[in-house]
């Protein structure tokens, strides 16, 4: 313990000292430095008092006021191998003081007294040559805009940076008559972060990864709030992000059995009062879509109508998404797989199927008169034995298909083109972007027919990310 320590018996015998001259009418700040300090400083040299541990700090960076002995205290607690200090054209005259006092190199920087935005150049600066690092910020000393500034850049940078440190001298004991601490009781305490007391921080974050649809960092904050809180109700809202970044990829089968879980835990006398619950009815509303795809999925039956509606909705949903942030080609992807699913699905209720479609000879010559009118030309359409996306489209209006049947040729004349263009695209067999144009087309298409499956099914699919409270 401090308390055992020489150098620390040695301080209090020179505080005792130092009091009876001083109450002997003696100059208290001269017998301060004379009488008190370097004993002080022996001792901060050796056994620098630091709560809760003291760490090894790669640098530290330090705000210099008209008093300089907490930022000497300060740099000896650090210890850190480069030290830099922030000061005023007032505060200057101390640097010497600093280098005499702690005997080690200082770089001094200097900043105008209320000028915060040095500040953070500065703090970043720093941040950025020791990225892997231990920083210490030293908040004690300068003008109160410096040590805000310089806290309100430590706690920020934090989020980047996981090794910088925000610390400041305290005192346990202060001499009300002596207008200073008692000599032994300062500490350097290593404040913790915004992130390690509470979680408010992190939840924040998580919230905002959340809203922005980054699932995976938001899951990692939830992750990171258990761990730091110990409260398990950070758990759900983690399952809750897992289980949306799964169906955001596709994963139908993953997506439903987050779902799945998280409807089971909500269901334990534990949970009945988490906020999530207040969504409850919505959650299985979500899951039961999710179930219908996973289905699909894993036994390709089209006859499971709920199961193509809630796969060709993601589809859409999630080229919509891309086309927003101007990812054309993922969009164009996206409406394209869902449109041919949506015609897959028409053509299975008449009990047909694009892979083997068995036509009569009939019905391939009025295919190939169908083709012809929608791809006029010189030569004739052939129609091959394996329906593809447009073959698909004008056998299902051969058939009678209500819907299909309505549309203008001309405008499926059009919409040829674009699906033609679809093998030309860069991430199927071609060099080519599509345009927002073409992929609307598309995709109109497909939300019309995904509108009409709506109606038979019954259904109306819910996609939008079940809201985190505030």
């Amino acid at each position: 313990m401090l308390q055992e320590h020489e150098g620390w018996k040695q301080v209090q015998a020179a505080w005792a000292q130092y009091k009876e001259a001083v109450a002997a009418g003696g100059n208290p700040q001269a017998l301060y430095q004379e009488m008190v300090w370097p004993h002080l400083l022996a001792l901060w040299r050796v056994a620098p008092p630091v709560v809760p541990e003291r760490m090894p700090f790669r640098a530290s960076l330090h705000t210099l006021g008209t008093s300089p002995e907490a930022t000497a205290l300060a740099i000896l607690g650090t210890g850190a191998r480069e030290v830099y200090v922030l000061h005023t054209e007032e505060s200057r005259r101390f640097l010497e003081r600093l280098r005499q006092d702690t005997g080690v190199d200082i770089y001094p920087i200097e900043i105008g007294k209320s000028d915060v935005a040095a500040i953070y150049r500065e703090v970043r600066r720093l941040l950025e040559r020791y990225p892997e690092d231990p920083v210490a910020l030293d908040v004690t000393s300068g003008t109160k805009a410096m040590s805000a500034g310089l806290a309100a850049a430590g706690f920020f940078f934090r989020r980047f940076f996981p090794k910088v440190k925000v610390v400041y001298v305290d005192n346990e004991d202060y001499d009300v008559a002596l207008r200073r601490p008692r000599a032994g009781s300062e500490r350097l305490i290593v404040l913790p972060d915004p992130h390690e007391v509470g979680g408010e921080v992190d939840w924040l974050f998580a919230s905002e990864l959340y809203g922005k649809e980054d699932f995976v960092g938001a899951a990692a904050y939830f992750q990171r709030l258990v761990g730091n809180t110990g409260n398990q109700a950070y758990t759900l809202y983690g399952m809750l992000a897992e289980l949306y970044r799964a169906w955001r990829a596709l994963d139908f089968k993953e997506a439903a059995r987050k779902a799945e879980s998280l409807l089971e835990a909500l269901s334990r006398n534990v949970w009945l009062q988490h906020p999530l619950n207040r969504h409850f009815q919505r959650l299985r509303r979500q899951a039961e879509l999710l179930q219908a795809a996973r289905d699909l999925l894993a036994t390709a039956d089209l006859g499971n109508r709920q199961g193509v509606l809630a796969v060709a909705a993601t589809l859409l949903y999630l080229s919509e998404r891309y086309g927003k942030r101007g990812q054309t080609t993922l969009a164009a992807l996206h409406a394209y797989r869902a449109l041919e699913l949506l015609l897959q699905e028409r053509l299975r209720r008449f009990g047909r199927l694009a892979e083997a479609p068995r036509l009569s000879p009939e019905e391939a010559e009025a295919l190939a008169a169908e083709l012809g009118r929608i791809l006029p030309g010189d030569e004739p359409p052939r129609v091959r034995e394996r329906l593809g996306l447009l073959e698909v489209l004008a056998f299902l209006r051969v058939l009678g298909d209500p819907l299909l049947a309505s549309l203008e040729v001309r405008a499926l004349q059009g919409l040829a083109g674009v699906l033609k263009a679809r093998n030309q695209a860069l991430l199927v067999h071609g060099l080519q972007v599509p345009t927002e144009k073409q992929v609307e087309q598309v995709a109109a298409l497909a939300r019309r027919l995904l509108q009409d499956l709506q109606g038979e099914v019954g259904v109306q699919p819910d996609l939008e990310a079940i809201p985190l409270p505030r």
